[in-house]
């Protein structure tokens, strides 16, 4: 396989049953059965109990993809994979959670993003806070169910949300959200709304480590204004760990992975994908990985695209390019990045 040209890796998503999960993912192509709670589709990912399989290639895993050569073929190198992908269908309200803001005995240290694929008239996600409570009282209010100290994001389809590392936030009912996150699987619940699990058992809190990460400072600017950088192309989130952007591909748009892996997630289908060597229809919901320095077409419907992003190459430049300033690129990652 070391001289074959680079080709499209598609993974088969792994379906997870929440409490508070229900059957909106099937609108999305999951197979979610009548009564069934699937709160998340694990679309791609390497991590400890989750290796993505991968359909029609010579890599039966990622984890596989991920070593050969190095990681040089897929643009890793030396690297397991460096992103967790999700879908999540909230229709109940998920828990009131913080992730660590650093490695350690707690758990790997995860930010995330959030774009949002469905929302009900009037939603909003709890993120952040208002002001700068004082830590212990903002812990002890929210272990309680208060969040009057939350910050209130209202949300409609299209918007993209991010979530740093130490950030109280809950993701509410009736949402439908694309979670593209660091590779942690690392959350401490501080209220759980009085929920049982799958189990029938009240589900575990996670007190004293959520104290120890909570970031109380002020939550502004974790919405995040789209840039656009170029016909029919916006920037919606870009941060050191993954950068998004929406585009509209038209009749046909050329494009290349360049230096490192790109993903493709249909928003709005079907989407031609073309590279050399091959044709793929892809529909709404479906997930693509393609690697460092594939060639590609894709042409119709609405696109994520998904990667590591070089800051200076791949956000501050066409940002600037496009007549913005340095305050505006570094807006896309809510704060994470400082210029």
């Amino acid at each position: 396989m070391s001289g074959a040209l680079p080709f499209p890796l598609f993974p088969v998503p792994k379906l997870v049953e929440r409490p508070w999960g229900g059957t909106s993912l099937r609108d999305w192509g999951r197979p979610c059965v009548d009564g069934s709670r699937i709160g998340e589709s694990w679309e791609l990912g390497q991590l400890p109990g989750f290796d993505s399989p991968l359909e029609g290639t010579g890599f039966r895993h990622l984890s596989q993809a991920s070593a050969h050569m190095d990681g040089t073929w897929l643009g890793v190198k030396g690297r397991e994979f460096p992103l967790l992908v999700k879908l999540i269908d909230a229709r109940e309200n998920l828990s009131i959670q913080i992730h660590p803001a650093y490695d350690g005995p707690d758990g790997l240290v995860k930010n995330e993003c959030w774009f949002v694929l469905e929302a009900p008239p009037g939603a909003e996600l709890l993120a952040g806070t208002t002001g700068e409570p004082d830590r212990e009282r903002l812990h002890a209010e929210l272990k309680a169910g208060d969040t009057s100290s939350l910050g209130r994001v209202p949300v409609t389809a299209g918007d993209m949300v991010m979530i740093p590392t130490g950030t109280a936030h809950a993701i509410t009912a009736g949402l439908v959200v694309l979670e593209v996150q660091q590779p942690s699987d690392s959350t401490f619940r501080l209220h759980d709304w009085g929920r049982v699990g799958t189990d029938g058992k009240p589900r575990e809190l996670h007190l004293e480590q959520a104290s120890r990460h909570l970031d109380p400072r002020a939550g502004a600017g974790l919405k995040i204004a789209p840039v656009p950088v170029g016909p029919g192309r916006e920037l919606l989130c870009a941060t050191p760990w993954f950068a998004i952007a929406r585009i509209r591909p038209g009749k046909g748009e050329r494009m290349e992975a360049g230096g490192g892996f790109r993903l493709l997630f249909v928003v709005e289908g079907p989407v031609d994908l073309e590279w050399q060597g091959g044709r793929k229809v892809l529909e709404k919901g479906r997930l693509a990985l393609l690697p460092r320095g594939l060639r590609y077409e894709i042409a119709g419907g609405l696109v994520l695209e998904i990667w590591e992003p070089d800051w200076d190459r791949d956000i501050l430049g066409p940002v600037l390019a496009s007549g913005f300033t340095a305050a505006d690129a570094a807006a896309l990652s809510a704060g994470t990045v400082r210029r």
